[in-house]
């Protein structure tokens, strides 16, 4: 089982090196853009959700003998329904890292299309007028659309 876990991993950063030799080279732009960083966030969240499915399933397998050894109907019931938990649980975790999984890749290798969003100006002007004889002073908000 450990043996196995070292492989993932390895083999995740394999993929997560690949991606970012790949990458165009910048030139004097940051690393860490938003998609990068959530893309690196997911596959660490999709890494994480495989272990928790890992354990899940470790734990449904483990409580099922149990279950198996039961000597009541009461005992026997509710460790089948531990173990069918359990097996929901894994399988939902199995679910989360898998879409962790594909939006962090798809993150990371569309993470170029940061640099061509177009400046908008968002800015609000305000205009403070007053007039002396008139003892009045006026503001006006003005937005370009």
């Amino acid at each position: 089982m450990h043996r196995r876990l070292s492989q993932c991993a390895c083999w995740l950063l394999l993929v997560v090196w690949m991606v970012i030799s790949f990458a165009p080279t910048a030139e004097a732009r940051s690393v860490f853009t938003a998609r990068r960083t959530f893309g690196v966030l997911f596959l660490g969240g999709s890494a994480l959700m495989a272990k928790k499915a890992l354990d899940f399933k470790r734990d449904a397998d483990d409580i099922y003998k149990f279950y198996k050894l039961a000597n009541s109907a009461e005992e026997a019931g509710t460790l089948f329904d531990k173990a069918s938990d359990r097996d929901t649980k894994s399988q939902m975790s199995i679910g989360l890292s898998a879409i962790f999984l594909v939006s962090g890749l798809r993150l990371l290798l569309d993470s170029g299309i940061d640099d061509n969003i177009p400046k908008i100006d968002r800015r609000i002007k305000l205009d403070v007028t007053s007039d002396l004889q008139k003892q009045s002073v006026g503001f006006a908000l003005k937005k370009r659309f």
